[in-house]
């Protein structure tokens, strides 16, 4: 028996091995986010122009890694 079509035809991507943990910020894992060390202010409301400007781990193809 053959394989699926999509299963054929789908693209494989390299995993990158990056380091994405951002500076100066710490996780809660009682509040469920990043906080700025210094203030507390959670990350995703500072204006730090190194912060990710998304939640999701995109790849530049547009695919998440949600596993769905």
């Amino acid at each position: 028996m053959n394989q699926h079509i999509l299963i054929d035809k789908a693209k494989r991507y390299e995993v990158p091995i990056n380091e994405q943990t951002p500076e100066d910020y710490s996780y809660s894992i009682q509040k469920g986010y990043w906080a700025d060390n210094t203030t507390g202010r959670p990350m995703m409301l500072s204006d730090d122009p190194k912060r990710p400007q998304t939640k999701k781990c995109d790849i530049e193809t547009g695919e998440d890694q949600k596993r769905e």
